[in-house]
């Protein structure tokens, strides 16, 4: 797999789409690290918040329902001035590159809605974050072998491409859940959902 030619495609698909559907392709990929229990451990132990996590969170939600209501600079602040000592023991935690991962894709998801162009680097930045931690993950295992982790890496690529083909193709997309598996709204409530069968 080649990270390079998948981030093309990924930002050549998202260009075809408008900034909404763009925004809720990179929100899903932040939430992806977002409900990572490592890194949201690792975030609140290694800043000494829990604060810091759920302004990742309000972020990211405001990223998937709804853009325009982002403060763009005060929300890139306050990204930006989360930060840790360079000598903490944790930073050479894996983990710690996860937490790495999740603050550079919600600067870039807000990098993208900031440009409001027909450019979708940014957005299509966040999928590359993602795969990063997951490579991270590749690399130093917590399973024995690391088959597990090396399966998630090549799926997430597979993944992703499945998400953007659901999502341009979708009326109403309205949650995902850490398996990154898409769940499409009842237009009737946005609390009922219904999963989505890519078999049938």
């Amino acid at each position: 797999m080649n990270i390079e030619l998948h981030i093309e495609k990924v930002q050549s698909l998202l260009d075809q789409m408008d900034l909404q559907k763009k925004c809720k392709f990179s929100a899903w990929c932040c939430n992806a690290l977002l409900l990572e229990k490592k890194i949201k451990e690792n975030m609140t132990k290694i800043t000494k918040s829990n604060e810091n996590y759920q302004l990742c969170d309000a972020i990211i939600k405001a990223g998937w329902y709804d853009f325009s209501q982002i403060n763009i600079g005060i929300s890139q602040k306050a990204i930006e001035d989360i930060n840790w000592d360079d000598d903490d023991l944790l930073n050479d935690m894996v983990e710690t590159q996860g937490t790495i991962e999740l603050l550079a894709s919600i600067r870039n998801m807000l990098l993208g809605i900031q440009q409001k162009s027909s450019d979708s680097y940014y957005f299509a930045a966040c999928a590359e974050n993602v795969i990063n931690w997951k490579d991270a993950l590749a690399n130093f295992p917590y399973s024995k072998d690391g088959k597990i982790e090396n399966e998630n890496l090549k799926r997430e690529y597979e993944i992703q491409l499945l998400f953007l083909d659901d999502l341009s193709n979708a009326d109403v997309i309205t949650l995902m859940d850490n398996e990154q598996t898409l769940y499409i709204g009842v237009p009737e409530s946005n609390l009922v959902f219904k999963k989505v069968s890519k078999n049938k």
